[in-house]
């Protein structure tokens, strides 16, 4: 694994110098373009030649090249923090990219600054799929983005459009806001699982019985069994386990599909499950301060795994959902500190939800909407039922730490202060897990 690990680290820095090389030969054409007068597209021929000669040299087609070497003009040009972060590979290729996007929309330098040394610092703990959801959100903050703005306009170009492939099948796509997206996809995820198994709860799991919490914390809200499977009826990280015992041969893509298709087309959930589809409802987690909800403030919330929304759309929302739950957040560490809830076990709960956000081993981001509260050291060996000794876990990086694995597989996990899970892979690495990052806008 070292030897792999240098070979990532290695792969950086030959990224980073890839870009430095790209940069400069663009920036020279870029010069002999300014310099240029008369019209565009003859201004454009430095460019034009330049992409033309290293897409033919290189075998790559002109808009990649073209396009390579724009990002690494931004990148080398615009994102100074970023591409030393790169250089000294504290971070990926794909994490320097993601920094470059979110913060592209950045047009002062010193606020471009601010944002990328809070990003670089955060993506160089965290895996490229939990740092574009915070990049967004620090963007947001850093940038004085208007949402209210950006939404309506892109609102305004909400589309659906279709492409057909030679072999029959068809592609597609809906445009549309994040929230309304990840709700659909949501409630057909439910949908499809129920179709494909009614009586999931009745399914043996493929490592036996699992530990399950204790019924005082198994009240009436927590998510049924069957709704926090993964989208492979298992990994909530949508990974295959083809082991897992059921009677219906398709997979959860294709029978979510299958409901996507049904609900257009017969416009009636019952015509998709078994029972209690229309009772199903797409599910998003939002986290945002009281003083949007009030109208006090404009600030955007905390779309669970994608990043931030305008607060006009989270008031209207809010004021068709059945309940919130108020959080006090810590101003200065971010942390969410309690709930205005008095039962301890619902409290232990939705401080759970929000502090974790998502799967809590190690670069995973499975939503917490489709992970098993977890005991870090096991119920049935003596581990109490504590906010320091629970968090949220996939069913696939569940099942990496249960007693049953044979011990050259087992992870260990324990909790430090802070809400942090210690993780030790069966050969000795040692991983360290934060809660989720809550940015904050004043």
């Amino acid at each position: 694994m070292s030897e792999w690990l240098e070979l990532q680290a290695e792969k950086a820095r030959l990224h980073a110098r890839e870009a430095e090389l790209l940069c400069a030969a663009f920036g020279e054409a870029l010069d002999e373009r300014e310099s240029r007068v008369g019209a565009d597209d003859m201004r454009d021929i430095p460019i034009r030649s330049l992409t033309a000669e290293y897409s033919a040299a290189g075998r790559i087609s002109s808009r990649t090249m073209e396009s390579a070497m724009w990002n690494a003009h931004v990148l080398v040009s615009e994102f100074p923090v970023t591409f030393q972060a790169l250089q000294d590979a504290r971070i990926s290729p794909t994490h320097a990219r993601i920094i470059t996007d979110a913060g592209a929309r950045i047009d002062d330098q010193e606020k471009r600054f601010a944002y990328e040394l809070a990003a670089v610092d955060y993506a160089s703990g965290e895996s490229p799929n939990r740092v574009r959801s915070v990049t967004r959100m620090l963007a947001a903050k850093h940038g004085d983005v208007k949402f209210e703005e950006q939404r309506k306009a892109a609102h305004d170009h909400r589309a659906a459009w279709i492409d057909d492939f030679d072999d029959g099948s068809a592609l597609i796509h809906i445009l549309t806001s994040s929230v309304l997206a990840h709700a659909a996809m949501d409630r057909a995820s439910q949908l499809a699982r129920l179709a494909k198994d009614p009586h999931s709860s009745e399914r043996t799991p493929v490592l036996g019985e699992v530990e399950k919490h204790p019924a005082t914390i198994e009240d009436e809200d927590l998510i049924p069994e069957e709704l926090v499977l993964g989208p492979d009826g298992l990994g909530a990280d949508g990974e295959s386990l083809a082991d897992a015992p059921h009677d219906d041969p398709r997979t959860m893509d294709q029978a979510r599909v299958d409901v996507m298709i049904d609900l257009l087309l017969a416009a009636a959930a019952e015509s998709v499950a078994a029972s209690g589809a229309e009772a199903i409802r797409g599910r998003v987690q939002v986290t945002l301060p009281a003083a949007v909800l009030a109208g006090a403030s404009d600030a955007p919330a905390d779309l669970a795994g994608c990043g931030p929304v305008d607060a006009d759309l989270i008031r209207e929302i809010a004021g068709l959902s059945p309940g919130w739950d108020r959080l006090y957040i810590d101003e200065c560490s971010g942390m969410v500190t309690a709930t205005d809830r008095y039962r301890p076990t619902a409290e232990m709960r939705r401080y759970l939800r929000a502090r974790d956000g998502r799967c809590r081993f190690p670069g995973c981001a499975a939503s917490v909407l489709r992970c098993d509260l977890d005991h870090t050291e096991e119920y049935s060996r003596g581990g109490v039922t504590a906010c320091g000794n629970l968090g949220h876990l996939c069913r696939r990086h569940h099942s990496l730490k249960h007693p049953d694995v044979d011990s050259k597989h087992r992870w260990r996990a324990r909790q430090l202060p802070g809400g942090r899970i210690e993780w030790t892979s069966p050969h000795g690495r040692v991983f360290v897990d934060h809660p989720q990052p809550r940015v904050h806008f004043t």
